[in-house]
């Protein structure tokens, strides 16, 4: 996830009424940079404003979410998809966890909780990739910055041992 503060968030979602459900639960929740789409195509001629994630539904209309996804990475490979469906199989959550989904979520009465937890651990996991690269960053500017120390003494104990 890219944003961290207001992470872009595009819901594709056919039904208005669960729609309008996730849409109320995430704004409450102070997630407010969302788009929402009926149906992949939709999405995907806004694809170019780079959502950080994509909610979407395994059978959605058209192209099935796993395809989707599918076709969405191999063009934007910085978006986290998360499932939002009916579709209770395990080996089909399973399946599309394997292949890069960061969630897979049942559509119930705790759909919308555990969406927000989701949005929150991706968060998190880009905060803690984010400190990680820092401080690897910091560990190879230090040892730089000793070779470049060690190269002058060094080169200053030579250059004063052949003047003496």
């Amino acid at each position: 996830m890219h944003e961290t503060k207001n992470p872009l968030i595009f819901l594709i979602e056919d039904s208005t009424v669960y729609k309008d459900l996730m849409v109320g639960y995430l704004q409450s929740k102070k997630y407010t940079n969302l788009k929402v789409f009926k149906n992949g195509e939709e999405c995907l001629r806004h694809i170019d404003l780079k959502p950080d994630v994509i909610v979407l539904d395994y059978s959605s209309e058209g192209t099935n979410g796993l395809e989707f996804m599918l076709q969405v990475e191999r063009e934007n490979s910085n978006v986290d998809f998360i499932f939002l469906s009916a579709q209770n199989k395990v080996d089909v959550a399973v399946k599309i966890m394997k292949l890069g989904a960061a969630d897979y979520i049942i559509k119930n009465d705790q759909a919308p909780k555990k969406l927000v937890e989701s949005l929150e651990r991706l968060q998190n996991s880009t905060r803690r990739e984010k400190q990680s690269y820092g401080f690897k960053i910091g560990v190879i500017g230090f040892f730089i910055l000793l070779f470049f120390i060690i190269m002058i003494i060094t080169f200053i104990s030579v250059f004063f041992d052949q003047g003496l």
